[in-house]
C-alpha cells in the first residue's frame, strides 16, 4: 500500500484519503510451515493441507472428539460436541440448474475470440481440463457448513476436498467467514479416505489448531486524478476500483493495473481532462455491494454524497493468468491463457467500446458479457463476478474485467504462473476503455 500511494502521488493524484478502521485479525503459522495445526484420526497421523480460517482455535495438545459423518442430504441429529468431517459434494448432473449453469459453467456471450479453444456452454468443465470452477464450486459448497458448525455447537470440522494435495495445499478460506470457533482443517482426497472411513465407524480424531487474534488497522485509499473541472459544481467522475486482499500476487494485481491506468491518463493535460478519475482501492471485494462484512466503515456508506458526481465505473482484477489443470500430482499448465472476462452495463455504446479494446490490444481468449440481456444465443449470460457491484446495485454505467479463477487461489501460487505479457494486454484495454469513459458524452450513456 505505501508503494501504491508513492506511485500514485507520482502520477499527480491529489486528495489522497486513508478510510482507516480497526478489525480483529486471526492468524495463525502458514503452509509450509504446520507448526500450529494437524490432526491425528483413530491414533494415527493425517496430513493436513491446510486450515480454515477463522474457524477458533485449540490449545497446544487439540481437542479430542468422536467423528461424524456430515451428509447434507440426510443430516445427522445431533453433531453437538463432535468433529464433523464434511466431503466436497459431486457437481451436479444435467440438467443443471440455473444457479448452477450461472456460476460454474461458460454461458451465453456478446463476443468471443478464439472460440475454438473455449469450452461448450452450461457444461461441467472438467478438472482434468481446467481447474478455474472445479475449486471454486468446492470452496462454494463449504460455506454452507458454518453457520451449521456454530448452531450445532460442534466441537470442530474436517473438511476433505475432491483435489490432490498440491491442490489444496495452502488453499485459503474464501469468502472469509466471522469467526465460527470450529477448529477446522483441510485434507486432500487421498487422506480424506481414511478419515471419511474412521466417521463411518464413530472413531476418536485430534485437531490441533493454534491461533491468535489482534486487533489490526486497515484502510480503503482513495484519491483524485482532477479533470478541468476538479473542484466546481460541474465536475464528472469516472470511478476506477480495485480490491487489495488476495492470498497472492496474482490475485491481488488489479491494483499495479490501476497504475497501468492511471500513468497513461496522467499524461494528458489536465485542461483536456474532461472528467475526474476517481481511484479507489479497496481492501475488501468492494463493500458498497458485494461484501457485506465491515460494510458500516466503508467509505461511501460514510459519505454517500461522493457518488454524486460518479457519472461512469471502471474495475479490473485477476490479471495475467494462465490456465492450469488437475493432475493425480496437483496441477499443470495447458500452455493457454486463463480465459478474461470483460462485463458492460447494458448500453449500446459500452459495449462497442469494450469490443474494440479487446480488438485493438488483441487479447487471446476473451469473453464480452451483459448479464441484463440475453447473448448472441438467445441465452442468459451468467453472472457478473467480482467488482460488478456499482454497476448493478448503484444503476452506473460500467465495464469491468477479470481473468477467471484458476491457479491462484492457493498461497504456494508463484511468478511462474503469471504471464506479464497477457497482463500488459489486460491492462492496455482497460486502458482504452477508461480514456473512452473520461471524455464520452453522457447522452450516449444514456
Amino acid at each position: 500500500m505505501e508503494f501504491l500511494e508513492k506511485k500514485l502521488k507520482e502520477y499527480g493524484l491529489v486528495d489522497l484519503e486513508k478510510n482507516k478502521w480497526m478489525y480483529e485479525r486471526w492468524y495463525t503459522s502458514d503452509w509450509p510451515d504446520d507448526s500450529n495445526w494437524g490432526l491425528t484420526s483413530d491414533g494415527k497421523e493425517i496430513r493436513v493441507a491446510h486450515y480454515g480460517a477463522y474457524s477458533g482455535q485449540t490449545g497446544p495438545d487439540g481437542i479430542t472428539a468422536e467423528l461424524i459423518l456430515y451428509d447434507f442430504r440426510r443430516p445427522p441429529e445431533s453433531i453437538k460436541d463432535k468433529i464433523v468431517v464434511i466431503t466436497s459434494p459431486p457437481h451436479p448432473e444435467p440438467p443443471y440448474s440455473e444457479y448452477y449453469k450461472a456460476w460454474f459453467t461458460i454461458t451465453d456471450y456478446e463476443y468471443v475470440t478464439d472460440p475454438e479453444t473455449m469450452f461448450p456452454m452450461y457444461e461441467k468443465l472438467p478438472p482434468n481440463k481446467t481447474v478455474s470452477a472445479n475449486v471454486w464450486w468446492q470452496i462454494q459448497q463449504l460455506r454452507k457448513i458454518y453457520p451449521i458448525l456454530m448452531k450445532g455447537q460442534a466441537a470442530g470440522c474436517i473438511a476433505v476436498f475432491n483435489m490432490p494435495y498440491r491442490r489444496i495445499a495452502s488453499l485459503y478460506t474464501f469468502p472469509v467467514p466471522k469467526l465460527y470457533n470450529a477448529p477446522t482443517v483441510y485434507l486432500d482426497r487421498d487422506v480424506g479416505k481414511k478419515v471419511i472411513e474412521d466417521a463411518k465407524n464413530c472413531k476418536k480424531a485430534t485437531i490441533r489448531l493454534r491461533s491468535q487474534t489482534e486487533m489490526a488497522e486497515t484502510y480503503q485509499l482513495i484519491g483524485y486524478l482532477p479533470g478541468r473541472n476538479y473542484g466546481s459544481k460541474e465536475d464528472e467522475q469516472v470511478l476506477l476500483v480495485t480490491h487489495t486482499d488476495g492470498p497472492c500476487i496474482s490475485q491481488e494485481n488489479g491494483a499495479l493495473g490501476v497504475l497501468g491506468i492511471v500513468s497513461d491518463i496522467s499524461k494528458i493535460p489536465q485542461r483536456e481532462r474532461r472528467r475526474t478519475l476517481l481511484i479507489m482501492l479497496d481492501n475488501r471485494h468492494f463493500m458498497p455491494g458485494l461484501e457485506r462484512s465491515n460494510m458500516e466503515y466503508d467509505w461511501f456508506t460514510k459519505h454517500p454524497d461522493k457518488k454524486e458526481r460518479i457519472v461512469a465505473y471502471v474495475s479490473l482484477e485477476h490479471l495475467g493468468q494462465l490456465e492450469y489443470r488437475e493432475t493425480e500430482e496437483g496441477v499443470e499448465p495447458t500452455g493457454l491463457p486463463e480465459i478474461s472476462y470483460f462485463w458492460s452495463a447494458n448500453n449500446k455504446f459500452l459495449i462497442e467500446v469494450c469490443v474494440n479494446a479487446i480488438r485493438d490490444n488483441q487479447l487471446p481468449r476473451a469473453f464480452l458479457k451483459c448479464v441484463e440481456r440475453p447473448g448472441v444465443h438467445g441465452q442468459r449470460q451468467g453472472v457478473w463476478y467480482g467488482l460488478g457491484s456499482p454497476s448493478l446495485y448503484w444503476d452506473l454505467k460500467g465495464c469491468a474485467l477479470m481473468g477467471i479463477m484458476g491457479a491462484y487461489w492457493t498461497t504456494d501460487s508463484r511468478l511462474d504462473m503469471f504471464d506479464a505479457q497477457l497482463f500488459c494486454k489486460q491492462v492496455d484495454a482497460m486502458t482504452q476503455v477508461t480514456r473512452e469513459l473520461m471524455n464520452v458524452d453522457l447522452n450516449m450513456l444514456n
